[in-house]
């Protein structure tokens, strides 16, 4: 375990097992944590896998501004670089997967095979019904506390509903979301990145290999992000989890995990 200094940014990440790199970069309000039991399968496959946090979540520090898409990748390539890592393979679940995919678009040089869990599709909007949650967090979070819209609204999100039925998800969900810092929600300021193009529009020019992994109970909205993705990018495969819904490294790790290794092979 160890952090990498970042301008004024603080980013911590986990350094495990040997050989091929993966980088592991998880989704809003989690932590490297959310890959437990994937990491443990990877590592035991004879790979090197990389976990940091991003800046604002878990044990990476909090600015007061800066959580833009082009600030996580900015952080990730530092992350690589005191690693010592040129060119990885790169595992991106739901708000890392949007990272991910800015990544592979401005520095493909280091990025080998792509792997988008349920991803955030940049510059697309959230459905109706999320972003309607997503405010009500917001709202609680600058009245009430962090605390209080984790345990409230956020664990109610329709995000999480089907995969909350799965045997531990609650009990690891809830561990992960009450050290979540908060600190976008209560940011002063949000950083706004001018540039003439939008990530939808570049996805033809992803050469990676793609794997898209998506549950076949997501939310339609996040369901349309991994079409979208496995569409656009040109010779992505698409591939649905049966039965799971938004959370897969927690409801359907192994199967996860077995998809991964299958496509980095």
């Amino acid at each position: 375990m160890t952090t990498v200094q970042r301008d004024d940014v603080s980013i911590f990440y986990r350094d495990q097992g040997e050989g091929q790199p993966v980088l592991l970069l998880h989704g809003h309000t989690l932590d490297h944590r959310v890959f437990d039991g994937l990491t443990s399968s990877l590592v035991a496959a004879g790979l090197r896998v990389i976990r940091p946090d991003f800046r604002g979540h878990g044990r990476s520090t909090r600015p007061p501004q800066g959580y833009h898409w082009v600030d996580h990748c900015g952080d990730v390539e530092a992350v690589l670089d005191e690693a010592g890592v040129e060119r990885t393979a790169v595992v991106g679940f739901s708000l890392g997967g949007g990272v991910a995919l800015e990544m592979v678009l401005e520095r493909p040089d280091r990025v080998g095979a792509l792997t988008l869990m349920s991803p955030v599709m940049p510059d697309r909007p959230f459905e109706p019904e999320f972003m309607a949650n997503l405010k009500a967090v917001a709202m609680v979070a600058r009245t009430e506390g962090i605390q209080a819209a984790m345990e409230g609204p956020w664990m109610k999100s329709p995000l999480f509903a089907a995969s909350l039925a799965k045997p531990g998800v609650l009990e690891t969900l809830s561990e992960i979301v009450k050290d979540f810092p908060g600190a976008e929600y209560l940011a002063e300021a949000r950083d706004h990145i001018e540039r003439d193009w939008t990530v939808p529009e570049r996805l033809g020019e992803v050469s990676a290999e793609t794997l898209v992994l998506v549950g076949e109970r997501e939310m339609p909205g996040f369901m349309a992000f991994s079409q979208e993705a496995a569409e656009g990018i040109p010779g992505a495969k698409l591939e649905i989890i049966p039965g799971a819904g938004h959370l897969l490294p927690l409801e359907a790790g192994e199967e996860v995990a077995r998809l991964i290794l299958e496509h980095l092979r």
